[in-house]
């Protein structure tokens, strides 16, 4: 089959996806922005390099929803859920790919992600870090329609609010072609839900 387009060719509409653009001083650290993204709720954006030695699922770094509250150690009732934000520029009536990485954090059961775009839910899933040594990223590509010309992309935690879980990666968005381009994809790239695995 002849194929006009391929998505990984097309321009990432979204700023620092891989969480690479923010010095981490050991192996996490916590702020209250980053390039690219805004905290709505919750404590903190905590970014993390080598936690436990556990891999990225693209570059060094990625991204714990449930954050640090403190940016020490852990105390009895801390809160971390926490819901990130970016506002892309985007053409109303405009298909979109968007792509992401999620991983439970390795020993921690409840790992829970929330994913809006347009203000609509468009991904809510959830993982078992329990028995893993190390992260275990599922790949996720979904194609979603904007009714905006500027849209927010919103990443959430909805575990337990304790610090431990929901890790994200490889945010990625980019816009489809024209229905004529559509017709030479293979079915499966444009497939809600569709999911790869990779380490």
């Amino acid at each position: 089959m002849l194929l006009l387009y391929a998505p990984d060719c097309m321009a990432n509409l979204i700023v620092n996806g891989g969480f690479e653009q923010s010095e981490v001083l050991g192996t996490w650290s916590i702020y209250d922005a980053i390039p690219g993204w805004t905290l709505e709720a919750g404590p903190s954006i905590e970014i993390q390099r080598g936690v436990g030695g556990w891999t990225a699922f693209e570059g060094e770094q990625w991204l714990e929803l449930d954050s640090d509250e403190n940016g020490g150690a852990w105390f009895e009732g801390e809160q971390g859920s926490s819901t990130i934000v970016q506002d892309v520029v985007t053409s109303s009536g405009q298909d979109y790919l968007l792509g992401f990485a999620f991983s439970a954090r390795p020993g921690v059961d409840d790992n829970r992600l929330l994913i809006e775009f347009d203000g609509e839910v468009v991904f809510d899933g959830t993982a078992s870090g329990i028995g893993l040594s190390d992260t275990a990223w599922q790949y996720f590509e979904l194609v979603v329609t904007t009714d905006s010309d500027l849209t927010s992309l919103r990443l959430s935690d909805l575990s337990i609010s304790d610090t431990l879980g929901t890790l994200v990666d490889g945010v990625s968005l980019r816009a489809l072609p024209g229905p004529a381009v559509l017709g030479l994809l293979p079915v499966a790239a444009l497939l809600p839900g569709r999911r790869r695995r990779r380490r």
